[in-house]
């Protein structure tokens, strides 16, 4: 039988008190952990090296919309990790949590821990996203964060409006030199991501210091039969005057991914490079070297893998993939990964 933490039983007495229905509320989650082996360590999610168990973002959440009229809604999300995969005390860590309301003409605004709209335009284009061979080992821009308002407008023909901004006030210390960036982001989408009305994703996003980078991004996923076809690029420059090397960590980075369905199988393959220096094998270049580097190392990837559908809710997957770092060769990585997802 499944026993109900005090932050558990208290957020659903909360719930409960608010008298949402129950259709109204929905309870999902996602377990998905991986035995990889790797390398060096650079491109695991926690920079270990050797045979590990891996994380690969395990939550639990409830969500839900409550109507206020026939024009306006309040709704909300509570999510948590939860980190099973080592012997950290840290079982719970922070992910997705905000409220806000939606308008069925004005769009919706909300307010809290959320996933920014740079970010989120890239879709499925990645066919390796949640795994260690993931488009962030190469530039940045996937990080969420607290202290956010986030505005999207309704669709229009397809197309939908998004902007991201971070309360620096808060979000930052008082000297931080940060604060003097724009802290912003502001997005374009057209088509559907999940390809369910539209076999055509196309995406343009810009942020202004958010994630300590300056990025302009376009993205495209194309789906044909079977097959679909996707990328991301991505021109970064860091701006973080705090960060070791940060005014020569400026530089373009791309990926370009296809997947093929075959029967219960989803077969994938992906490559991409980036000499931005913003990417999360770059940092840790530089976490070792600092100011020592002249040019931001470049990285390039490649990756194959395979995930077979037992269900709906239940798959196994598989990656193996290799980063290579010029001039800095003992931060090239070989992963290997086997693991099991299951969604609720």
């Amino acid at each position: 039988m499944m026993k109900l933490t005090p932050i558990a039983l208290g957020l659903l007495a909360a719930v409960a008190g608010t008298g949402v229905q129950a259709d109204e509320l929905q309870f999902y989650g996602r377990i998905d952990y991986s035995i990889t082996n790797s390398d060096s360590g650079s491109a695991t999610h926690d920079g270990k090296s050797g045979t590990t168990m891996e994380n690969n973002f395990t939550r639990v959440g409830i969500r839900g919309e409550v109507p206020i009229n026939d024009q306006l809604a309040f709704f909300y999300r509570a999510e948590v990790g939860l980190n099973g995969d080592d012997q950290t005390k840290d079982t719970v860590s922070s992910r997705p949590t905000y409220a806000g309301l939606k308008h069925t003409t004005l769009g919706s605004i909300a307010f809290g821990r959320i996933d920014p709209v740079f970010k989120m335009t890239k879709g499925f284009a990645d066919a390796f996203d949640n795994y260690s061979t993931k488009h962030d080992r190469l530039f940045a821009g996937d990080k969420r964060h607290g202290d956010s308002l986030e505005y999207r407008s309704s669709v229009f023909s397809g197309v939908q409006f998004g902007a991201s901004l971070i309360l620096e006030d808060d979000y930052y210390n008082d000297n931080d030199p940060r604060k003097d960036n724009g802290n912003y982001q502001l997005a374009v989408t057209y088509g559907d991501k999940k390809f369910r009305h539209s076999n055509l994703y196309l995406a343009a996003a810009y942020s202004d210091g958010v994630e300590d980078i300056e990025a302009t991004r376009v993205v495209a996923h194309y789906k044909l039969d079977n097959w679909t076809f996707g990328t991301i690029m991505q021109q970064s420059e860091l701006v973080n005057p705090n960060a070791a090397g940060y005014e020569g960590r400026d530089g373009f980075g791309y990926i370009l991914s296809t997947t093929y369905k075959l029967g219960g199988w989803k077969l994938k393959a992906q490559y991409g490079e980036d000499d931005s220096g913003t990417g999360k094998i770059a940092g840790r270049v530089y976490g070792k070297h600092g100011d020592s580097i002249e040019t931001a190392p470049t990285v390039s990837q490649w990756a194959l893998g395979a995930e077979y559908f037992f269900s709906k809710q239940l798959r196994l997957h598989t990656e193996v993939g290799q980063f290579s770092v010029d001039d800095y060769s003992e931060f090239d990585d070989t992963v290997t990964s086997v693991g099991l997802r299951f969604d609720f």
